[in-house]
């Protein structure tokens, strides 16, 4: 005879396994919620980022580091101090790459970037993290000990081979502490901010940029198209 224990744990179980899931998910909301108010009562950041890029089949990992700058609506400015310096500004889906080394200039759409899109668009978009990814734990609820959860963040846009994206938010003040990319090849792309200050009154010219004399101008590698 099947006793009504026998019946009940799996219930029981299945009960407090939908409880988990539930309080994780508002969890979730809940850092997503605070994230996108602090970028939006943010009208401008400076930021200093380390960048360590691993490339599969590949031994040792690609090092550099820099200082980003962001204003609302829409300007960026990303600056490579080492290992070479390169320089990156956004103004809103206007992004130009200027390597000054090799004396070019990339120009395009930053909508149909086929690289550097997504830690752009994420800076960019972070006030509306719901808008333009779904967002869920990340998995087996990995968090950084004594931390917040990491996040999983997945374009809503886009085909299976979009990029994977773990994002690490600051307990103290909800910014993106890290930002951890995965692509379909195995490749893992991490950034780690610090030093970040916000509203300190970023003055448009900060972001203009003019070509330089003597400098050739090329389009950027793009998506491919549908």
């Amino acid at each position: 005879m099947i006793s009504l224990k026998m019946v009940a744990l799996p219930l029981l179980l299945l009960i407090s396994s939908l409880i988990a899931e539930s309080h994780a998910e508002d969890r979730v909301k809940d850092i997503v919620n605070k994230v996108e108010s602090r970028y939006r009562t943010t009208t401008d950041l400076t930021a200093d980022f380390s960048q360590t890029t691993t490339v599969k089949g590949f031994a040792t990992a690609m090092k550099s580091a820099g200082r980003v700058y962001l204003k609302r609506p829409g300007k960026l400015r990303w600056d490579y101090f080492e290992p070479n310096l390169e320089q990156i500004f956004v103004d809103n889906d206007l992004v130009r790459f200027y390597v000054p080394e090799h004396k070019q200039v990339l120009t395009g759409h930053l909508s149909k970037m086929a690289d550097s899109q997504a830690p752009l668009q994420l800076l960019q978009g972070a006030a509306r993290l719901d808008k333009y990814y779904a967002v869920a734990a990340a998995p087996d609820g990995a968090k950084v000990r004594g931390r917040l959860p990491l996040l999983l963040l997945t374009p809503l846009k886009g085909g299976p081979d979009q990029q994977q994206i773990v994002v690490e938010v600051d307990q103290e003040n909800y910014f993106l502490r890290r930002v951890e990319l995965h692509d379909v090849n195995g490749n893992i792309s991490n950034f780690l901010f610090s030093n970040i200050r916000a509203n300190t009154g970023l003055k448009d010219d900060l972001f203009a940029f003019s070509v330089p004399e003597d400098v050739e101008v090329v389009p950027a590698p793009t998506l491919s198209g549908p």
